[in-house]
């Protein structure tokens, strides 16, 4: 490899790194993604360093996790690189000495509690945590919460909730739900995990969820954009949608276009004590409109005018049938 070759590489590789640090920044626009978009899209030399500085961040908050301290093997690093023809050099100084500090730190790190929370259908609840970020939790919700030195690391089961998140610049904000994991890279933002499927809803700045079991399998979002993941396909399908209602929950109301009735039912045994499910006959049912959460009577009442369908009370809860 020649010298100019050399020097190229290295700029390429503190580009990266900034690039990096710039997306994982909560004051990060929709114009630093179309940037960072365009510059990987350029060479493909470019999206190589960016996935070894994206593999650096990632050591140092994986590092920061540990009691001892483990040996990285950067040589080990660099020598995958070869598949595309040459040595690649670690060139961004901050990210190395970020690894080296953590590497140092890592012995001193004591281990911190996880924090369970829960609530039972019809309740909701605000979680206030140590760094400022608040959680509103939907009714019928499960999670835990870990306040680490090096990340925050939230755990939902079947929950809803919408996230608040303080800025942190050194303590990036993990959700892990399903198979996905959320990092914030932005302030706001809705999730919603149902039997079925997991649903983020960017309400302000910018996320990015990614695959627990594939981290280079993920997609960024910005303001106004949803990403749903259906457990049986796998797929990450993103759309728009309106922030206005992405989270109406949150004020008594749901928000549906083209939605089945087995969704809405999940939706209303959270909003209320009885549960609601639906006869397989009627699950696939399709519902647009906002439903007013209410009365639970009420609201399965206005379902009946809309769709055909009928309910059936008994000592289980509420049963939706075709009529």
């Amino acid at each position: 490899m020649t010298q100019d070759a050399v020097i190229k590489d290295e700029e390429i590789a503190a580009q990266a790194a900034a690039w990096v640090v710039r997306l994982r920044a909560d004051d990060g626009t929709s114009e630093d993604w179309a940037a960072a978009t365009a510059w990987l899209d350029a060479d493909p030399a470019h999206r190589h360093a960016f996935d070894e500085a994206e593999g650096l961040w990632t050591a140092v908050n994986e590092l920061a996790t540990l009691g001892s301290a483990p040996v990285v093997d950067l040589a080990a690093r660099r020598e995958r690189r070869k598949g595309h023809g040459r040595q690649w050099l670690l060139a961004a100084p901050a990210m190395a000495a970020a690894v080296a500090a953590a590497v140092v730190l890592a012995p001193s790190l004591r281990s911190v509690p996880t924090e369970v929370y829960r609530t039972a259908p019809g309740e909701t609840r605000t979680v206030a945590l140590d760094d400022g970020s608040k959680i509103q939790m939907n009714g019928g919700s499960s999670l835990s919460v870990k306040m680490e030195r090096g990340r925050r690391l939230v755990r939902m089961d079947q929950a809803e909730a919408v996230f608040d998140v303080a800025h942190d610049a050194d303590r990036p904000f993990l959700v892990d739900v399903g198979e996905s994991q959320v990092r914030v890279v932005g302030t706001a933002f809705n999730i919603r995990r149902s039997p079925q499927a997991t649903e983020v809803s960017v309400l302000r700045g910018v996320v990015e969820v990614s695959d627990l079991d594939r981290p280079a399998r993920k997609v960024r979002l910005t303001v106004g954009q949803a990403v749903r993941r259906a457990d049986a396909d796998d797929r990450m399908a993103v759309t728009p949608v309106d922030v206005r209602t992405a989270a109406a929950w949150t004020q008594g109301r749901r928000a549906y276009d083209d939605r089945p009735l087995r969704e809405i039912a999940a939706d209303l045994s959270r909003a209320f004590s009885t549960p609601v499910t639906v006869a397989p006959d009627a699950a696939d049912l399709r519902f647009s409109g906002v439903l007013l959460l209410d009365d639970e009577a009420a609201v399965i009442g206005r379902l009946e005018r809309f769709l055909p369908i009928k309910a059936t009370r008994g000592p289980q809860g509420v049963c939706l049938e075709r009529r």
